[in-house]
């Protein structure tokens, strides 16, 4: 997935953009369970929200999903 800031809703078709967790400047951390060390997970990536700015749909996507693996 690429890293592009502005995308379409699929539900309304009219354009979504990225948008952040009040306390995360980055987004919410995910991490992937079979990477789980304690203050060593090397297996995580940031996700944030796209909203979309006509119906309100929301969708998250990670910034780097290759990471987790």
């Amino acid at each position: 997935m690429h890293n592009r800031q502005e995308r379409t809703c699929l539900k309304c078709g009219d354009k979504i953009i990225k948008c952040y967790v009040d306390d995360g400047l980055k987004g919410l951390l995910v991490k992937n369970p079979d990477g789980d060390r304690l203050f060593s997970n090397k297996k995580n990536t940031n996700i944030n929200p796209f909203i979309c700015t006509n119906c309100g749909f929301a969708e998250w996507y990670a910034d780097k999903p290759e990471d987790l693996i």
